[in-house]
Parts: structure tokens; sequence; C-alpha cells
């Protein structure tokens, strides 16, 4: 008979309907990545990558099917009745992008739950906010919203002092433009470590929900559970407003899945027009 180890167990008590749990298991940090609503670029990249390339705005806004999204959203992660199945709730903290569309897709969740979204300048996309040629093969890069513009378009969220009235984003090469993939999984894995840490100097169970992005999503679970993964963004899928949820232990800094790309507030709505996000 195979025996646990006692980090099996702490996880299983921790998931169970148990009230008792062993004292002696260390706090974890439960993080929902949540990926943003269907995105204008989103639209024009279904259709083709010609399409894509010829209408792509550097910072999107959200598509009409992206609005109703985090509407749907909203709803559903403020109701812990419908939602706790994820074991999210209560929700602690709120973790946000500072693309347009990120921010645009927390904003139902925040008038819904009385959050205060705290925007963080590491969460960004893969690439940035840039603009490209025809040939898609020369960047300039674009400083995203300003700190004016942001507070004035959502005046509850806390913003950081990374983001000024220059905006909030530079490649992270000078002059280059766009950041690499493998600029992105580097980032990525500064997240998990900051993540990690922020876990380990817990003294009880923290849950968070991080509103973010396709490509982000998959460096940040490569860089936990595969960091010497380079190149493309090939391990994960998501729909949009797909919500993965993770935990990260305290004592070991080990992660667990708790759900992958669930989408069950889209699917209650019985409406198979609200998923987007890659082909099925």
């Amino acid at each position: 008979m195979r025996r646990l180890s006692a980090a099996s167990l702490c996880l299983l008590a921790k998931r169970s309907m148990s009230v008792v749990v062993d004292e002696a298991c260390a706090p974890r940090l439960r993080l929902a990545l949540v990926r943003h609503g269907e995105s204008m670029n989103n639209v024009h990249e279904a259709v083709s990558e010609a399409a894509y390339v010829a209408n792509r705005h550097a910072d999107p806004d959200l598509s009409p099917r992206g609005y109703r999204q985090a509407d749907v959203l909203g709803g559903f992660l403020a109701n812990a009745t419908r939602s706790n199945f994820l074991g999210v709730h209560p929700i602690d903290e709120v973790w946000v992008s500072p693309h347009r569309r990120t921010l645009l897709t927390v904003a139902p969740f925040a008038a819904a739950s009385g959050h205060r979204p705290r925007v963080n300048t590491k969460l960004f996309e893969a690439g940035g906010v840039y603009d490209a040629n025809d040939a898609y093969d020369a960047f300039a890069a674009q400083g995203g919203l300003t700190r004016s513009e942001m507070a004035a378009r959502h005046p509850t969220y806390a913003l950081p002092d990374e983001v000024t009235e220059d905006g909030w984003y530079a490649p992270p090469t000078p002059g280059s433009g766009k950041e690499t993939d493998d600029e992105c999984r580097d980032r990525a894995l500064g997240v998990a470590a900051d993540v990690r840490a922020r876990a380990a100097a817990l003294d009880r169970d923290l849950n968070v929900v991080a509103v973010v992005h396709y490509d982000f999503i998959c460096a940040f679970l490569d860089a936990l559970v595969a960091p010497a993964t380079r190149g493309p963004f090939l391990r994960w899928r998501h729909f949009n407003t797909g919500i993965t949820v993770v935990d990260v232990d305290g004592a070991t800094g080990a992660a667990s899945f708790v759900a992958q790309n669930a989408v069950a507030h889209l699917l209650d709505e019985r409406d198979p027009a609200l998923l987007s996000g890659f082909p099925l």
C-alpha cells in the first residue's frame, strides 16, 4: 500500500470538507489565474494571421463578446455559492495586468464585490505594448495607459509607482520594441519566485485572483512546474476568462493544481457563443 507524504495529506485535508486541518500544515497561497475577456485583437487573430497583422492595436479594447464574458465572470466570482467549488473564497486580493483588456475584464467583479484590484506591472502579456510594421518584423514600443488615464478610467484600482505619466511599459532590451518569448519566460520566473516568497511568509492561507493573459499564464505555469522551458508557449490552453487555480505551498514552494482552464461560468449561461480563445 502506497503511503502519502505529509504534504499530500495536508493538501487532501485542505481540499476536503473537513473543518479540522492539521496545524502542522504550512499555509498555502491559492492563485486563480484568469485570462482576460475576448479582445479585438483576438477577433482579428481568429480570422487570419493577415487580418491580425493588418488590424491589431498595441493595447486593444475588449470585443462585444469580451465585455459580456467579463460581466459573466464578475457575477460568478462575486458569488461564493456558485464559484467556491474552485476553492477561491474568501478572495483576499485581486491582481491585474496593466493592459486595457485586463483592466476592463476585472471591472465588473470589482464593482460587484467591492474589491480594489492591485495593478501589477510584472503581469503584462508576452511582447508588451508595441506597434508593428506590415511585415511584422519591426516593432516600436508604446508606453500603455498613463497614470492619469488609468486612474480616470478605473478610480478604485490601486496603482503602483511604476505606472507614470509616460505609461508603464518599456522593453527589457532597450530599442528592441518588443519583449521576446524568452524574456517573458525570465519575467515569469521572477513572478513565480515572488509568489513563492509571499507563500513562505504567510501565517494563514491566502486566496488571490489574478486577471492576466494567455501567454503569460503559459509562461508562469511553466515557471512553476517546468522552469527550464524556453521558446514558444505551447503547453497550456486558455479560453477567454478561463480560470486556472494553482496552490503554492508555503513550506516547500511546490505547486499543485486545483483546476485548469475552468469555464463553468460561461457554460452556465448555456450560450455556446460565449466560448472563445482558441480553436476547439
